[in-house]
């Protein structure tokens, strides 16, 4: 993950609290998979399965165009379907598996969340053990599309804190032994200041490796660029100040 891009044939897990650029790194997914091998891409197309209406064209647009890439093939390159409940959500992706057989472009599936609709319509306690049987059965199929059909699945989890947790980071992934069991990497984000990390937590190749990234107009960018659109963005914000009091004085 950290050494060579997101693996085909492998489950990845990101999960985090709101904000901490979960949906932006699948939408850099969806851009990236489509450029050339040697450019670090699979020249493939994305299926994003959207369970809470995270998808956003105009980004897509702002990334596809900072890496040099045509911004309505770039839309093309994406197949975007809705789930509005989690039947819905498990009827779509066995549809994706007929595109998957049918279309041997289709390098890339975003859910974005796994677990959202799932939570949403078996809430409390007493229907804990429905929902866990159900969302077994949906992450089951999802991994085995990503073995049998040699793909590259990315899912995104919600986060919930542990009160039993008294010292360290209290956040922790929903989903229980599930989700853990079906994710073949699970990649924690966080907010950190103005940049975001990344923790490898778990992994059958890495050890729980961290590194930081940003966020920009490219989508997710490397912790040196993300420092220095920092930087010019303080720079700007300095100047700005600075000529509204000549402005001022002026008057």
């Amino acid at each position: 993950f950290f050494t060579g891009g997101v693996e085909c044939g492998a489950t990845t897990e990101i999960y985090g609290e709101f904000g901490c650029g979960k949906t932006q790194f699948c939408h850099t997914m969806c851009v990236m998979v489509q450029k050339s091998r040697d450019e670090g891409g699979l020249a493939g197309k994305a299926i994003y399965l959207d369970s809470e209406g995270t998808f956003e064209p105009t980004r897509i647009e702002s990334i596809a165009k900072a890496n040099g890439l045509d911004t309505n093939v770039a839309l093309e390159g994406i197949i975007h379907v809705e789930a509005h409940n989690s039947a819905d959500q498990y009827y779509l992706l066995q549809q994706i598996e007929h595109s998957l057989i049918e279309d041997k472009d289709i390098k890339l599936l975003i859910i974005d969340s796994a677990t959202g609709l799932f939570r949403q319509d078996y809430s409390g306690r007493a229907m804990l053990s429905e929902r866990q049987k159900y969302m077994d059965e949906f992450l089951t199929m999802a991994s085995n599309m990503a073995n049998f059909h040699k793909i590259a699945i990315i899912w995104t989890n919600q986060v919930m804190v542990n009160p039993g947790v008294f010292y360290g980071d209290p956040i922790t992934a929903i989903g229980g032994t599930v989700l853990a069991h079906k994710s073949t990497y699970r990649v924690y984000f966080k907010k950190s200041g103005a940049y975001r990390m990344a923790k490898m937590v778990d992994s059958p190749k890495h050890g729980q490796i961290e590194v930081m990234f940003g966020l920009s107009e490219s989508g997710v960018v490397d912790y040196e660029e993300a420092e220095r659109l920092e930087k010019e963005r303080k720079a700007n914000k300095l100047k700005a100040k600075k000529e509204e009091k000549k402005v001022e004085v002026e008057e």
